[in-house]
């Protein structure tokens, strides 16, 4: 009757294997399709920022255009004084402007690259508690005193836990 249990067991235990490698895979694929996810809202975070600065440089040539066309219907030179003044400060402007959408950029692309690092983190996390979880079962499903008598079978009539040597017995408590 015991090897009938033991191949059942042992047939369990395969079963739980190749249940935590399917696990494992769909995990891995969950994972892909995270990554995809971040790469694909960096690249969307870049398209924003290109456009967000597109439309701004619009705005300056519009509002750089405002400016000659007001300077040259009250007669003034777009190259002195004033005029000069007005169109270094949007120009300024528009650079620091740039500046700031360039620093956002970088930030938010930090940003979705660490939740990538995390993601990753914690699939490596899960794939180790499956991994565990396997172990530890196979381990408390294993019937090893019944194993030990069928595989040693003088060491359990003849006192074998006796410890006549002399030598300290195994601890699990020293590690």
């Amino acid at each position: 009757m015991l090897p009938i249990l033991l191949a059942m067991q042992a047939a369990g235990m395969v079963t739980d294997w190749f249940g935590v490698q399917e696990q494992k895979r769909l995990g891995g694929l969950g994972a892909k399709v995270e990554q995809a996810a971040i790469t694909s809202n960096i690249e969307m975070t870049r398209l924003q920022a290109e456009d967000a600065s597109l439309q701004a440089m619009k705005q300056l040539r519009q509002n750089l255009g405002t400016q000659a066309a007001m300077n040259a219907a009250r007669g003034t030179r777009g190259n002195a004084g004033s005029a000069v003044a007005f169109t270094q400060e949007s120009l300024r402007n528009f650079g620091s402007d740039e500046q700031a959408r360039r620093m956002n950029l970088l930030s938010k692309e930090a940003e979705l690259r660490a939740s990538g690092v995390l993601s990753g983190l914690h699939q490596l996390t899960s794939e180790t508690q499956l991994g565990q979880q396997l172990t530890k079962g196979i381990f408390n499903n294993l019937p090893i005193s019944a194993l030990a008598d069928k595989v040693f079978p003088s060491a359990s009539s003849t006192g074998a836990g006796s410890n006549t040597s002399g030598a300290k017995p195994f601890s699990s408590s020293r590690y």
